[in-house]
C-alpha cells in the first residue's frame, strides 16, 4: 500500500524547508538558492490530500450520462493514486475525489461547486449542462479552481477563463464534416433538426448548417426541445410535409429516443437518416423499440469510442460492475482528461491551478501515446485556457453490437471522416475573440476550415 504523505499546514510550515510568503529556501552551490513556489499545503483538503472533484447530476435520467462520466474520472484518479499519487518535490500525495451534485441547473452546479471550494478543493471536472458551468465560470479564477470542461457552445467554452481546460471537440469543427457527410456521401439534401435551445445546440445547429447551405443543400426545418416536451408529433408532420430527407437530432437521451421513435411512426421511415449530437451510447439501443428506430444513427465521437482494445474491455466490465452501464461517448470526456490534469501537476512541481494550467501542453505532447482519445496536442490561448487538440470519428451505431464485448460506434468506411480535427485552427479568431462579436466569423465552413489550416 502506499504511504502518502498526510501533510498539514503546520507541518509543511515546520519542516526543515524555510517557507517565507510563498519563496522556498534551500540550499545551492556557493550559498543558499531562492525558488519561488507555492506552497503546496495551500491546495490540499483538510485531510492533507489534493482535492479533484466531480460535479455531475446525480439523481434523474441524466444519470446514464453523469455516471459512466462520474466513474471515468474515479478510476483515471484510482490510477494515478495506485501507482504512487502525484509527486510534488519528492513528496508523494494521494489525490481524493468529492462528487457535488450538479442538479441539471445553475444553482445545483453553483451550489456543489461553493461546497468543494469550502474544502479547499481547486479542481473539478464534469458539468454536463449548460447552465452549471455557466455559472461556476469567473467564481472558478477567483477561487483559484481550474475547471475541466466539455460541453460545447460559444457563449459557454469561448468566454474569457484562464482557469479552464476544454477537453472536448468544438461543434465549429466537428459539424462541417457531419454537413459534407450528409451531402457529398449520403446524398442528402433537405434536413429537418431540432435543436436544445441553448448555446450548446445553437453552435451544432449553425455549425452543420452553413456548410450544408454552401454545398448546396437546404435545411428545411429548424425546432427547439420545449421544456418537459415528450409529444414532437407537430414538429414530425411540419418534417414530413416539406419533405425532409434527414433527420438531425441535436440532443441526447430520453428525449432524443422519443423523437426518434415519433419519426419512425409519423412517416420519416427508416429510410431517412439519423444524424446525431449529444448523449447517444448503448444505452439507448437496450430495448426492441431503440434498435428498430435508431439503428445506424450517425454520430461524430472520440477516436476511442469507435475502437476495442484489452483497456477498453477492462474499463467496459469495471463500468458495467459498478453501474449496469457500458462505455459510452461521455465516458471519454471525464477518464483522460482527467489523467492530463495529474500529471501537470508534476509536470509543473505546483499545485497551483495557474502552473498546472500552463503546463498541460507539454503533458500532452509527451504522453499523448498513454491517452485512449488519441490527442494531437494542446492550445493555450491567453485569455480562454486551454484547448484540447482531440481528433473525431463519424460512426454508425451499430443496435446488434454485443456492448458487453465490443464498440457500440462502428467508424464509417471514408477515411476523411475518421480521426479528423475536432478542434478549430491555431489562428481561428474565436479563441481571442468576445463570444458576443456578431463580425467574428463563429461557424466557418468546411472551405474556410481548411483555408485557415492551409
Amino acid at each position: 500500500m502506499t504511504d502518502y504523505n498526510d501533510i498539514s499546514r503546520r507541518k509543511f510550515l515546520s519542516s526543515s524547508a524555510q517557507v517565507i510568503a510563498g519563496v522556498s529556501i534551500t540550499a545551492g552551490l556557493g550559498g543558499l538558492s531562492f525558488q519561488a513556489q507555492a506552497a503546496p499545503a495551500d491546495f490540499l483538503t483538510a485531510g492533507g490530500k489534493i482535492g479533484y472533484g466531480t460535479i455531475l447530476p446525480l439523481s434523474g435520467g441524466f444519470t446514464v450520462v453523469s455516471q459512466p462520466w462520474i466513474h471515468a474520472i474515479k478510476y483515471a484518479i484510482d490510477e494515478q493514486n495506485a501507482a504512487g499519487g502525484v509527486t510534488i518535490g519528492g513528496t508523494s500525495y494521494e489525490v481524493e475525489n468529492p462528487i457535488g451534485d450538479e442538479q441539471y441547473s445553475a444553482q445545483g452546479g453553483l451550489t456543489a461547486f461553493r461546497r468543494q471550494v469550502a474544502d479547499n478543493v481547486h479542481y473539478s471536472g464534469g458539468y454536463v449542462s449548460v447552465e452549471a458551468p455557466a455559472a461556476v465560470q469567473g467564481i472558478n479564477e477567483q477561487e483559484n479552481h481550474l475547471i475541466v470542461l466539455g460541453i460545447t457552445g460559444k457563449d459557454l467554452c469561448l468566454t474569457d477563463n484562464k482557469h479552464r481546460f476544454f477537453e472536448y471537440a468544438l461543434a465549429q469543427a466537428t459539424g462541417p464534416y457531419m454537413a459534407e457527410y450528409a451531402y457529398n456521401v449520403l446524398g442528402k439534401r433537405k434536413v429537418g433538426s431540432i435543436e436544445l435551445a441553448n448555446t450548446w445546440g445553437e453552435d451544432f445547429y449553425f455549425s452543420f448548417a452553413k456548410t450544408f447551405e454552401k454545398l448546396g443543400g437546404e435545411m428545411v426545418t429548424r425546432s427547439y426541445l420545449q421544456p418537459n416536451q415528450s409529444d414532437f408529433s407537430a414538429q414530425i408532420s411540419d418534417m414530413v410535409s416539406k419533405g425532409v430527407d434527414c433527420l438531425y437530432i441535436i440532443m441526447g437521451d430520453g428525449p432524443a429516443s422519443a423523437v426518434a421513435l415519433q419519426a419512425r411512426s409519423g412517416g420519416l421511415g427508416t429510410d431517412i437518416p439519423i444524424l446525431a449530437q449529444g448523449a447517444w451510447g448503448p444505452e439507448m439501443y437496450l430495448d426492441g423499440q431503440g434498435k428498430a428506430t435508431m439503428d445506424g444513427a450517425i454520430y461524430p465521437g472520440v477516436v476511442a469510442y469507435t475502437e476495442w482494445s484489452d483497456k477498453h474491455q477492462e474499463l467496459n466490465d469495471k463500468l458495467y460492475a459498478d453501474t449496469g452501464l457500458y462505455l459510452n461517448n461521455w465516458f471519454w470526456h471525464g477518464y483522460d482528461s482527467t489523467k492530463i490534469v495529474l500529471w501537470a501537476m508534476e509536470e509543473a512541481q505546483s499545485l497551483d491551478p495557474a502552473e498546472v494550467v500552463a503546463a498541460i501542453p507539454a503533458v500532452v505532447e509527451k504522453r499523448a501515446s498513454e491517452l485512449m482519445i488519441k490527442p494531437s496536442g494542446a492550445i493555450m490561448t491567453d485569455k480562454k485556457g486551454v484547448f484540447l487538440k482531440i481528433p473525431m470519428t463519424i460512426g454508425k451505431f451499430n443496435a446488434n453490437a454485443d456492448f458487453a464485448k465490443e464498440q457500440a460506434l462502428v467508424a464509417v468506411e471514408d477515411e476523411k471522416y475518421v480521426g479528423f480535427p475536432g478542434w478549430m485552427p491555431e489562428n481561428w479568431e474565436g479563441y481571442t475573440a468576445d463570444p458576443a462579436d456578431a463580425a467574428v466569423n463563429w461557424y466557418p465552413t468546411m472551405d474556410e476550415l481548411a483555408a485557415m489550416r492551409g
